[in-house]
């Protein structure tokens, strides 16, 4: 029995039980997947897939498990019909038709018609289907390969189809990806706010979508994206508490979208959800796996990856052990300590690693699940590993954090590369080239570059690099929006991590890329594509077809101000950014032209085109409060004119310089509780963006001479210590 059970199929740490898989295909009303409540074509989608799962796992429930009791106390006929059920499936295996033969059939069936047989679940034609394709895994994975080759004409034809082949053939150890069914994304649940919040409202519109915001009734009852909402036509979702009561917080998201549909849609409300899908942008949901987890069991679609696949790829120790297994010389020198909570255990790990040379020192101990510089400590020496080791399990313990560390040999002073990388649930998987955003304070980016002036004669590298960030999102069965993370040294990559969302730099890539399309060069936007790959359909163009044609600069505008004067609590060391809180009176940004012709009276030439974007979250007359201190995005970027693509970085460089100098933000600081300061002026982070640009760090840099620059050089430079620009 015991045996039996083991082999079990289901998705890890996900119980898709035997009565609920009963329950639906015995037709009791109201019943579900529970696990999956998310699945696309509503009630067929979950026949489908409990069909699916009775295959795999019937016979060993129908023996060893107490099933016809409760049962047939909610369909007195239902043990009957899961045995008729089991017969059908015990004769579709014992058919004389091997796996060629299938392979044959698959062949020679349009996709279309295949669909329309196998959503009879209840006919014997498609039980016989459904037990060859697990029967025979090679029979589904050329299944899943006719569907990714005609995902984009099919999904145009026939939605419904292009679903109901998905949920027939994807592999069941692991969790669908979460769409709506039949292409119908009506409504966006915008779950983030700030300058994220305001552009997936306008995205959703624009995708024609209605815009619903979800919004603190503390904080935000008149944000600026709740506004936008409901002049674009959609409406807003209160939510009561602080940020971690409201945005942070799942249950009270699903229970208020549900209690909103059901006043605005009575008896519809149910159907009108199923077209619905929670965007969390790169908010406090759009990593956490218990949170896409739970919206899955209210059946909310979640716009993002499943929960396992978090729990796969933004687990550090996972992620480096599969960019190991593609690339061995991928990843930092160093040990993965899985579970391990004693100290002493993980102490003599180091040890023992260390005396079989496996990494070197320094080195730094990394809590597996921590991020923006938490949850990790560099060791100088062993002599303190010990006190290293006791502070990363604490902070694990009180961050609620699951347990394991990594001991990785410490490179300093590297440069941070990321890869854009987007994948849709047919296993199209599309690269946008590569982002270098080493220009840091606290382990947060202020600024960011794509494509790395870096790398502007290393093409090679450049596409090796990409090329195994596709692969570990192919690996771990990736879909949406993602990033690959890696330290990049004295021609070295070393890949740390995959963050699982968009994230904060991506439209600095928007504006480096366009997509050749037969209409010509269209925009990139990373965003409208997130909705469309929830909406159930594929990637519609090739990776040929996205092509580099400028290098752009993104600079976050925060609420912040350098003061060299207070030291920094986190290193002790004087000099630190002092976030600020505001009431904009003045937002103006430069159009394009005027910059360009500004530069070319001043005798600056080769600049062909020339944008100049500004993403931001808040108007004049609204506060800032919040602890995060960034409320926009400015971005800019420039082709060059023909015989300049030498100078094109130094090109950005000055009509960055223009643009940030003739950019207006004005207003008054306040009190946390938003009353304004008489005659007190708003700070920014503005003037430290044009004294970064002056240096000739970044002079050296766009000349690809820049051989020193390293993700603490900023705040190094601000702190006035010596920071070479090249080697001497």
């Amino acid at each position: 029995m015991l045996a039996a059970m083991s082999a079990r199929i289901t998705p890890a740490r996900v119980n898709v039980g035997c009565n609920e898989v009963l329950a639906v295909l015995a037709n009791v009303p109201e019943a579900r997947l529970w696990a999956l409540g998310s699945l696309p074509l509503g009630r067929l989608g979950h026949r489908l897939v409990a069909a699916r799962y009775f295959i795999a796992n019937g016979e060993t429930w129908l023996k060893h498990f107490a099933w016809e009791g409760p049962l047939s106390r909610a369909a007195p006929m239902g043990p009957l019909k899961i045995l008729e059920l089991n017969a059908q499936v015990h004769a579709a295996r014992q058919a004389e038709h091997g796996e060629q033969q299938w392979r044959d059939w698959l062949d020679a069936v349009a996709l279309n018609a295949l669909a329309a047989e196998l959503a009879g679940v209840d006919d014997p034609a498609a039980i016989e289907w459904l037990a060859a394709l697990h029967q025979h895994p090679a029979v589904a994975a050329r299944l899943r390969a006719r569907l990714q080759h005609e995902a984009r004409r099919l999904t145009r034809e026939d939605p419904r189809a292009a679903d109901v082949l998905y949920l027939a053939s994807y592999d069941l150890r692991c969790l669908p990806a979460t769409t709506v069914g039949e292409g119908r994304l009506d409504y966006v649940l915008v779950a983030d706010k700030g300058e994220m919040g305001v552009r997936a409202v306008r995205e959703a519109a624009a995708f024609g979508a209605t815009p619903v915001a979800l919004f603190s009734e503390t904080d935000d009852a008149n944000a600026l994206q709740v506004r936008l909402a409901r002049e674009l036509g959609g409406f807003a979702i209160g939510l009561a508490g602080n940020f971690k009561e409201t945005y942070a917080n799942p249950r009270q998201i699903a229970a208020r979208v549900h209690e909103a549909f059901r006043a605005r849609f009575g008896a519809q409300a149910e159907e009108h959800l199923a077209r619905a899908a929670l965007y969390p942008g790169y908010g406090p949901l759009a990593e956490n796996a218990a949170a896409i987890q739970h919206f899955r069991h209210e059946g909310i679609v979640f716009i993002g990856p499943m929960q396992d696949v978090v729990e796969r790829a933004g687990d550090k120790r996972r992620f480096r052990q599969l960019a190991e297994s593609i690339d061995p010389g991928a990843v930092t020198p160093g040990i993965v300590l899985d579970v391990e909570t004693d100290a002493d255990a993980v102490v003599a790990a180091i040890e023992a690693g260390h005396a079989q040379g496996r990494f070197g020192f320094p080195a730094r101990i990394k809590a597996a699940n921590g991020g923006g510089g938490r949850g990790q400590v560099v060791c100088t020496d062993l002599s303190g590993v010990r006190a290293a080791v006791t502070r990363v399990l604490s902070e694990i313990q009180s961050n609620g954090w699951d347990p394991g560390v990594m001991f990785e040999q410490n490179i300093p002073e590297t440069i941070h590369l990321e890869v854009q990388v987007l994948r849709d649930r047919f296993g199209n998987t599309r690269h946008f080239g590569m982002r270098d955003c080493s220009e840091q304070r606290a382990s947060q980016k202020i600024q960011e570059e794509a494509p790395p002036a870096l790398l502007r004669d290393q093409p090679e590298l450049v596409e090796r690099i990409c090329g195994i960030a596709v692969r570990i999102a192919d690996e771990c069965g990736y879909v949406g929006a993602c990033t690959v993370e890696l330290m990049f040294k004295d021609g070295h990559f070393y890949l740390l991590e995959m963050n699982t969302r968009i994230q904060v730099e991506h439209p600095v890539t928007e504006e480096a890329h366009r997509v050749r399309t037969e209409a010509g060069l269209e925009p990139l936007d990373l965003v409208a594509l997130q909705l469309l790959v929830a909406s159930g359909r594929p990637i519609p163009f090739a990776q040929e077809q996205v092509v580099q044609t400028h290098v752009a600069r993104e600079f976050r505008l925060n609420a912040e101000s350098w003061r060299g004067d207070l030291k920094d609590p986190r290193d002790g060391k004087r000099g630190f950014f002092l976030p600020n809180a505001g009431r904009f009176e003045v937002l103006e940004v430069p159009a394009a032209d005027t910059v360009k012709s500004a530069l070319a009276a001043a005798g600056v030439t080769g600049i062909g085109s020339l944008t100049v974007r500004c993403d931001l979250g808040f108007a004049p007359g609204d506060t800032l409060v919040n602890k995060d201190p960034t409320f926009g995005k400015l971005i800019v970027a420039v082709q060059p004119e023909p015989g300049f693509e030498a100078q094109r970085y130094e090109l950005l460089r000055l009509a960055s310089l223009e643009v940030l100098r003739r950019v207006r933000i004005e207003g008054q600081q306040v009190l946390p509780t938003g009353v304004a300061i008489p005659g007190s002026t708003f700070i920014t982070n503005l003037e430290a963006h044009v004294r970064i640009l002056e240096t000739p760090m970044l002079v050296a840099h766009g000349r690809g001479e820049a051989t020193l620059r390293h993700v603490g050089w900023v705040v190094a430079m601000l702190r006035g210590q010596a920071v070479p620009n090249r080697d001497r």
